[in-house]
């Protein structure tokens, strides 16, 4: 790898770093609004820790994978690839299920704004694309990575 796109990768690498920091923050800190939110849905009725419990393990999985990120930029092996295929099922598994907060922001954005759900929308999900292709390319395509 270049030393340009070495940079860029390391500079995304921190950038994912600081966004998975901030999501684990959001979820522990009470004065957050995510805290609030499951807070409140989980006084409702006992059934929505479902809802949070998914939440806490998509943190938990963003958290994770920034190990396998790390390791695809400096081409390093860790563990049996098997493990990282399984990790990221599961995480693309819980990044559809553990948004309840995001997919009501984005509801009421709707109504509200639609340009303005597009773009809220659409802001994360170009900035986690290339993390998404890297784990997906240290789990499922090792030997093009390491020949």
């Amino acid at each position: 790898m270049s030393t340009r796109k070495l940079w860029v990768w390391e500079a995304y690498f921190i950038i994912i770093v600081i966004f998975a920091a901030r999501k684990a923050y959001a979820l522990v800190m009470p004065n957050s609004p995510d805290f609030l939110y499951y807070f409140i849905l989980r006084s409702f009725d006992p059934v929505f820790y479902i809802t949070f419990n998914a939440h806490v393990i998509h943190v938990l999985l963003n958290i994770l994978h920034c190990i396998p990120l790390f390791l695809y930029i400096y081409k390093i092996r860790f563990l049996n690839p098997e493990i990282w295929r399984y990790l990221f099922i599961l995480r693309c598994v819980f990044e559809i299920n553990g948004h309840s907060y995001e997919m009501n922001t984005l509801i009421a954005f709707f109504h509200s704004n639609p340009l303005l759900m597009l773009l809220t929308f659409l802001g994360p999900l170009l900035a986690y694309l290339p993390s998404y292709v890297a784990c997906y390319c240290y789990a499922f395509r090792q030997e093009k990575i390491f020949s």
